[in-house]
């Protein structure tokens, strides 16, 4: 009986088709490479969009907060201006003290809403984005958020002494009566139906109250300067975004 055995081929494969062979299996890991870092890149492209679209609403918002802050405090400087001139004419009533000095220990605070930008910074900073003046503008933007802040903190500490002041000096019911919200989310103090002679009976500590409340309102004045500065430049980064990544936004 004749038997087969299985044929195993022992050739020597040419160099070419180990070149060949090689250059199937580079071009198939080059490819996978490529295909990987375009979706990356498409991903963090996405992200990009979509937290400078964030960064846009929050400057959107921003900018209208800045305007009402900046209206706030400058129909307060303009009270304490009227304020200040009953007190030359020594036309100041005991009604008024309590008045004026309870509304303008109140103060308007801007508090940026920074959602995008908390986003960047979680995801690895500024990196991402590419356009140079949009980079420019967000670390100018914190910037001067920050110098804002330590701002309105010089003003609330002053304010706070006032109001610690007004806590000893004032009648706690007549301080209750007025309390008052108008319902536009600015807190108001009616003027008292009657007052008790407070003017002239405390009159030294009413002295420092009101330097206290002139001190923290004159900070108003700054204030307001570094607003329409960072509200300017809130608007110049918002167009420069819009510019960049507007139709992309959906």
């Amino acid at each position: 009986m004749e038997v087969h055995h299985p044929h195993h081929p022992t050739h020597k494969k040419k160099w070419s088709e180990y070149i060949i062979e090689f250059v199937m299996l580079f071009a198939a890991v080059s490819l996978g490479f490529l295909a990987e870092n375009i979706r990356e890149h498409q991903v963090e492209k996405h992200r990009e969009i979509s937290y400078l679209k964030n960064v846009h609403e929050d400057l959107e918002l921003d900018i209208k907060n800045i305007k009402s802050v900046i209206n706030q405090n400058t129909v307060r400087l303009k009270a304490m201006d009227t304020l200040f001139l009953y007190i030359t004419n020594k036309t100041i009533t005991d009604k008024d003290v309590y008045y004026y000095i309870r509304n303008l220990a109140l103060r308007a605070t801007f508090e940026s809403s920074h959602v995008g930008l908390d986003q960047i910074k979680s995801a690895g900073g500024l990196r991402m984005i590419k356009n140079s003046e949009i980079i420019s503008g967000i670390q100018e933007y914190e910037r001067m958020l920050n110098a804002n802040e330590k701002l309105e903190s010089v003003r609330e500490r002053t304010l706070e002494q006032a109001r610690f002041k007004m806590a000893v000096v004032f009648d706690p019911v007549i301080s209750y009566e007025m309390l008052s919200n108008q319902g536009d989310g600015i807190m108001r103090f009616n003027r008292p139906k009657n007052a008790d002679p407070i003017f002239k009976n405390n009159k030294e500590a009413i002295k420092e109250l009101l330097n206290l409340v002139t001190f923290g309102l004159n900070t108003n004045r700054y204030l307001n300067n570094r607003l329409n500065e960072l509200k300017n430049v809130g608007i110049k980064l918002n167009e420069a975004i819009i510019k960049e990544y507007g139709d992309k936004f959906e």
